[in-house]
């Protein structure tokens, strides 16, 4: 069991990092988590899926933490991919001029507060999440060497497919298209019973899936260093899409414990 002062400082740490980004809106909302008891998307951590269980049982909420905490990493960094085109095929769709200038300016902004970064950074294997990836860590380089940063270490980009939310068709295609951009709140407390329990089990399934790819990228980046890097300060960066953002985030702030 973590000793309480360490679980206090991990979870204080992610309360104020938990962003979802609305690169098409141009602006940063942070998100308000809910203690891990009340939140809709759960039973989580107790409920915690198969690739993060042992032979022992599901992943317990202190192996969460203490992951975390070994690895260094206190920031997490939910970022929306940028503006794209319509395409027929959804997984297809490309960035326009606006949202590849977005991706360079949020890697020259608040990329640089980020830095440094855990060796991997997760992505959506989504064309349009990609290339925002590839922009924002491009630019984050150019405006480092032009701070006369001489050493710096960018991640890997670790692409998953799970991440991109066509894996979540057809039910979330349609429950998308019906209520569109919105706080997660208005899908799963829609007036529609339906839609509302569609919802929760999409992003449910969506934000479980998240928390065992973190779960992967902590467990590695802990395992590939001698000692444990607590009070590193890494940043583990999460580029993925609009409403499945904000579940993974409240998924892994579940699994975390985070109270507040």
């Amino acid at each position: 069991t973590m000793p309480s002062p360490a679980v206090a400082k991990l979870s204080s740490a992610f309360i104020g990092i938990m962003r979802s980004l609305h690169c098409e809106r141009g602006g940063c909302q942070s998100l308000r988590l809910l203690p891990s008891s009340q939140h809709p998307l759960l039973p989580l951590p107790s409920d915690a899926v198969a690739d993060t269980s042992s032979s022992h049982g599901p992943l317990a909420p202190s192996e969460i933490q203490t992951t975390f905490l070994e690895s260094g990493i206190t920031k997490v960094a939910f970022i929306r991919h940028g503006n794209t085109a319509p395409a027929s095929i959804d997984f297809e769709r490309k960035l326009t001029e606006l949202g590849r200038s977005q991706s360079r300016a949020a890697g020259a902004s608040y990329g640089i507060d980020l830095y440094p970064f855990c060796n991997e950074a997760l992505c959506s294997s989504a064309p349009r999440c990609v290339e925002t990836a590839n922009l924002f860590l491009n630019s984050l380089a150019e405006t480092m060497q032009q701070n006369d940063e001489d050493e710096y270490a960018l991640p890997k980009l670790s692409l998953q497919d799970n991440l991109y939310d066509g894996t979540m068709q057809p039910e979330g295609s349609r429950l998308f298209k019906k209520i569109g951009y919105a706080p997660v709140r208005s899908y799963l407390e829609n007036e529609n019973l339906d839609d509302a329990e569609a919802a929760r089990i999409v992003l449910g399934n969506y934000a479980r899936s998240s928390l065992d790819v973190m779960f992967g990228a902590t467990s590695k980046e802990r395992n590939s260093t001698a000692t444990p890097d607590i009070g590193i300060d890494k940043t583990l960066l999460f580029f993925a899409h609009a409403i499945y953002l904000p579940s993974a985030a409240l998924c892994l702030a579940a699994g975390l414990d985070c109270s507040d």
